[in-house]
């Protein structure tokens, strides 16, 4: 793997840990996680208008939105969810254990993914490696949640 894209990687994570306690922030700001994301998705909206224009996007591209199938604009709502999650969870749970059971999440569900080649992803075997990682990730979990 490229390190320019591990790079790219492990600063989307950092941003990830700047802008979920933003929108806490937000929400307690407003008094609710569901108006914080108000002017998060409007912002997100016309940002993402601006990037697609400026990287090439084009009239026809605009147009297949209406096209995409219904399950795949789910995401928006899981979006949503995980915006009025995190604003309910890290004022409760805090920051730290957040991360780390969020990142647990991933590291499972990717794996299932993977296992089964859902959503799209080539499909890929468990392996001991696999297996003994998962089971590091759920012990730092429980390092860092319990102590």
């Amino acid at each position: 793997m490229a390190i320019h894209l591990i790079l790219l990687a492990l600063m989307m994570g950092a941003i990830i840990s700047i802008y979920l306690p933003m929108i806490t922030r937000t929400s307690q700001l407003l008094g609710s996680g569901p108006m914080a994301n108000v002017p998060f998705f409007a912002v997100a909206l016309l940002a993402s208008i601006v990037i697609a224009v400026a990287t090439g996007a084009r009239g026809a591209q605009f147009q297949k939105i209406g096209t995409l199938p219904l399950w795949l604009l789910t995401a928006g709502v899981m979006s949503a969810g995980m915006i009025i999650g995190t604003s309910y969870l890290i004022p409760r749970i805090g920051i730290g254990a957040f991360f780390v059971l969020a990142v647990s999440g991933q590291v499972l569900a990717g794996m299932t993914f993977s296992y089964f080649g859902l959503f799209g992803v080539v499909a890929s075997p468990l392996t001991w490696g696999k297996l003994l990682g998962a089971a590091l990730v759920i012990s730092g979990v429980y390092l860092v949640t319990f102590r």
